[in-house]
């Protein structure tokens, strides 16, 4: 099993609102495709926000922020280093 370049705690709330992952998350995968809908963003978004103690801008609720695993986690470790 290959290690993912974030946090076990980004990868726990990743994978509570990722319906269809089935084990850890690849960098690379879509994550519509692994179930991940306007509702679940949302949801996303509030626990990765309280979980982490950040604020996701509005210019960062864009469809591209939300790609992948890697783009999510590029927004986030960018947000949580100015914190």
């Amino acid at each position: 099993m290959s290690e993912t370049p974030w946090p076990a705690a980004f990868a726990d709330i990743l994978a509570r609102h990722l319906p269809l992952a089935e084990g850890p998350v690849p960098g690379d995968a879509a994550l519509s495709d692994l179930g991940l809908d306007s509702l679940g963003t949302v949801s996303l978004v509030m626990e990765l926000e309280d979980s982490l103690d950040i604020a996701i801008p509005d210019e960062l609720l864009v469809a591209e922020t939300f790609h992948t695993a890697a783009t999510l986690w590029a927004a986030t470790s960018d947000l949580l280093a100015r914190a």
